[in-house]
């Protein structure tokens, strides 16, 4: 071997050229390895991505312990002002307790029995409960639906009549010695198709009379004036002391009745001794002679609706003393009265025990009631008051919808257990 590499001394050199070669490869490659791990253990890519890792991580620590100690700080801060009393709240039990003790306290009567006296309105006697109507407990006024007027009041005062007899037209009237009368239901009156609001009406009735009207609505329901077979009846109606949902449900409907309506309602507020009002404010500028105008319209067309036939003796309002009485409820809106009502005064028409109407009106809720007139013939009145709740059209379709839920209300309990506690 030795022999022939001395013989190709060329061939030895591209050997030992070859070898040198492929050492200098291999650590090129090697080195070449190393400098890339190198540079991948310093990649600053990668060594930003841990840096903001370990921020997020930090920052993380950091609202967690703020949490915790806002949390700590608050329930020390609620301690404290329990503790403390920062707000009085036991004083104000102490004289709740006070006044539970005072509104249950054990008396001993003679007999040596004992009798607990409860708080105002309690039935401890076996008197009838104080019930509200119409969900208007301890509320003093109800929402009419127009930001013009407002509220309406639930409960309003009126004169008594003895007040009113023997006044002028014009003069003041002190309701201090008057009843209270509680609102049954009311809407807006508009007109034309454009529904023009021209004022709010509502319908009151004296407290001291809704034992009255229990009575006559249950006794319509029972009786109701029509020839239908379906009416209401049973063993035992006449005993009835409150209608149960089914009969509500009927009565509802006969006084909603288009046909049907106005002899209920005229069975209900005809005969004497139920005392009601209504209540009307303007929402816009109007006068007496255009609500006069309104009235007179409807009174008449009523009131041609009742004409006899040919024949046949004269109707209920087809005599002369009718007449009379139309020219008075004129009278009582015209004449030497003051002629406009600016909005937000008070008009009240006050139908008395006999169906006599009065015509109050108020200029302001800090002035006095002035008297205007009186109508006493009770077919006026009784057709101005249809004109809102019976037929098949009413000046206020809302009014009557509200009106009626609020006689629902009234027949939903027993006979004189609607009791009302005058302030």
């Amino acid at each position: 071997m030795s022999t022939h590499l001395r013989a190709n001394p060329w061939r030895v050199y591209q050997c030992l050229a070859r070898q040198r070669l492929g050492q200098c490869n291999s650590t090129a490659r090697s080195f070449s390895t190393t400098h890339s791990l190198r540079n991948a253990s310093t990649n600053p890519l990668r060594s930003a991505g841990r840096a903001k890792s370990e921020q997020d991580f930090a920052k993380s620590k950091r609202s967690i312990a703020l949490s915790a100690a806002g949390m700590v700080a608050c329930g020390a801060a609620m301690y404290g002002v329990i503790k403390l009393d920062v707000f009085g709240m036991n004083a104000l039990e102490t004289s709740k307790d006070k006044g539970t003790e005072n509104k249950f306290e054990v008396s001993q009567t003679s007999n040596g029995s004992m009798k607990m006296d409860g708080p105002p309105g309690f039935p401890s006697t076996g008197g009838p409960s104080v019930i509200t109507l119409h969900g208007q407990d301890n509320v003093e006024q109800v929402a009419t639906g127009t930001s013009t007027i407002p509220y309406f009041p639930t409960t309003i005062r009126l004169p008594a009549a003895s007040e009113i007899d023997n006044k002028q037209s014009g003069d003041e009237l002190s309701t201090s010695g008057g009843d209270e009368y509680q609102l049954l239901g009311l809407g807006i009156r508009t007109v034309s198709f454009l529904s023009i609001q021209v004022y709010v009406v509502g319908l009151y009735v004296a407290k001291s009379d809704i034992t009255e009207l229990q009575r006559r609505l249950i006794h319509t329901a029972v009786h109701p004036p029509t020839d239908d077979t379906t009416a209401i009846s049973g063993v035992g109606v006449d005993a009835a002391t409150s209608l149960v949902p089914p009969e509500r449900q009927q009565l509802k409907e006969l006084l909603l009745d288009a046909d049907r309506g106005d002899a209920a309602w005229t069975a209900l507020i005809k005969e004497d001794g139920i005392r009601t009002a209504f209540r009307i404010v303007p929402t816009r500028n109007t006068d007496f002679m255009h609500l006069r105008d309104g009235w007179v319209r409807g009174i008449t067309a009523r009131a041609q609706q009742k004409k006899a036939l040919p024949g046949t003796a004269a109707g209920e309002f087809q005599d002369a003393e009718f007449g009379t009485a139309m020219n008075d409820f004129k009278a009582v809106f015209g004449g030497g009265q003051r002629k406009n009502v600016p909005k937000g005064q008070t008009l009240v028409l006050l139908r008395g025990a006999q169906g006599a109407m009065d015509a109050l009106f108020q200029p302001e809720p800090t002035k006095p009631m002035r008297w205007m007139g009186r109508v006493a013939d009770e077919r006026v009145s009784r057709l101005v008051w249809l004109n809102y709740l019976a037929g098949k059209t009413v000046s206020s379709e809302g009014a009557r919808q509200s009106i009626v839920d609020g006689l629902m209300a009234v027949v939903e309990r027993p006979v004189g257990t609607v009791v009302q506690r005058v302030v």
